[in-house]
């Protein structure tokens, strides 16, 4: 595989909260580039998902290759050499170069595999609850989660895309018992809204609160439970996984918990129960952070432009590719193109004023039967052509509509 010499760009949805992305995959892809390739890539904040192939962030371009999902960019990345990428700034001030595009290049073929089914685990697992805790729960969605993405898009974006993107999780959230619980704080039917803001005072229902609250329980907080009991005891007592340097298992789970714990979320159901039950597992993710935190520079944000609006991705690509000047030899050859077209316009012009036919439009009025006669000719080489729409077809049909017509 040939790669190119450009310096490779991840597009990741924008940072927030003091973490380099707001997604966990993206978040899980930018400290896996820097760890790979410290100083050799750059980073371009995106808000529409639409731009990658897979249409979901993040996606890695790098030169005529673009890449999507995070197991993608990682396969990829791990193939780079030294040579298909520009080098590092302290490799062009002249100090040693070091370089290992393969985070995982100290696993052996059992522990790539373990690797492997544990980083499927955590996306399954506790991406659900990452997805349930900043797109289900009411405080969430609406103090946290609409707030920070309507504020990286323009008007009209703004509304209605974050609940395009708030939908798109639901499926996968039902299917895993997340989306239909009741959250904490959230209203009966009983208590909507009335006309005015007027709200109709109901006392509360104990055995209702008590089921919504053992639901909540019973749902949320045993898979939850679950989940980080496994990787406590999968971590143990040990800095990383897998030897003393963080592998893509420890990038993937650092990025899921960081969200959970940095995030200023209302409901603090699951940011609660890590503090409380499972401190080792935020001390890894800050730990994972402070060594792969991204310090390359971040380039301008992608937004929606009308450019996104182009049907195929060839059209988008020549919509915004920029325009260097011209040489001579190509305004030159512009200019006979024009000319080209300017003359082949004038030549049929010209053609139809001077051999084209004549035509032309003549009304008869007969004024015994109060009927219109609309008469077409069209004349060409001394031959005349003559074309009558008559408006008596009932009096032609008893003999009586020829008086009143006339032909040439």
């Amino acid at each position: 595989m040939s790669h190119s010499t450009q310096t490779p760009t991840l597009h990741i949805w924008p940072p927030k909260w003091g973490l380099p992305s707001i997604e966990p995959s993206c978040l899980a892809a930018a400290l896996y580039l820097q760890l790979a390739l410290p100083g050799r890539f750059s980073i371009q904040e995106c808000t529409n998902p639409d731009m990658s192939p897979s249409g979901q962030l993040p996606y890695l371009t790098h030169g005529h290759h673009t890449v999507a999902s995070i197991a993608s960019i990682v396969k990829y990345v791990a193939c780079l050499t030294p040579t298909s990428i520009p080098p590092a700034i302290s490799e062009a001030n002249g100090l040693e170069p070091t370089f290992s595009a393969d985070v995982d290049v100290l696993l052996d073929p059992l522990e790539r595999a373990q690797r492997t089914a544990w980083i499927a685990h955590i996306e399954s697992a506790l991406g659900d609850l990452v997805a349930h805790a900043f797109y289900f729960l009411r405080a969430n969605y609406a103090g946290v989660t609409y707030p920070t993405l309507s504020s990286f898009y323009n008007f009209p974006q703004s509304y209605y895309v974050p609940h395009r993107i708030c939908q798109s999780y639901k499926a996968r959230l039902e299917a895993n018992g997340l989306w239909a619980i009741p959250a904490a704080g959230e209203e009966s039917e009983g208590k909507k809204p009335k006309r005015f803001g007027e709200r109709v005072t109901e006392k509360e229902d104990p055995k209702q609160t008590f089921k919504s609250a053992f639901q909540r329980e019973r749902v949320s907080l045993e898979k939850a439970r679950a989940a980080f009991g496994l990787y406590v005891r999968l971590l143990g007592d040990k800095d990383f996984f897998f030897y003393d340097r963080p592998t893509t298992l420890d990038l993937m789970l650092a990025a899921h918990i960081l969200l959970l714990v940095e995030a200023p979320l209302p409901d603090t159901l699951l940011s609660s129960l890590l503090s409380s039950s499972y401190p080792s597992l935020i001390s890894h993710a800050r730990r994972v952070l402070t060594a792969a935190k991204p310090t390359v520079s971040v380039l301008p944000p992608v937004r929606y432009n009308l450019s996104a609006l182009l049907p195929y991705p060839s059209l988008r690509a020549w919509w915004n590719e920029p325009r260097l000047p011209k040489s001579e030899e190509e305004k030159r050859f512009d200019r006979m193109r024009w000319r080209w077209m300017g003359l082949a316009l004038a030549g049929s012009v010209a053609y139809w004023f001077i051999w084209g036919p004549e035509i032309r439009l003549m009304v008869e009025d007969d004024d015994d039967d109060d009927d219109d006669d609309l008469a077409f000719i069209i004349e060409e080489d001394d031959e005349d052509m003559d074309v009558d729409v008559g408006e008596d077809d009932g009096e032609d049909e008893d003999g009586d509509g020829d008086e009143g017509r006339k032909r040439e």
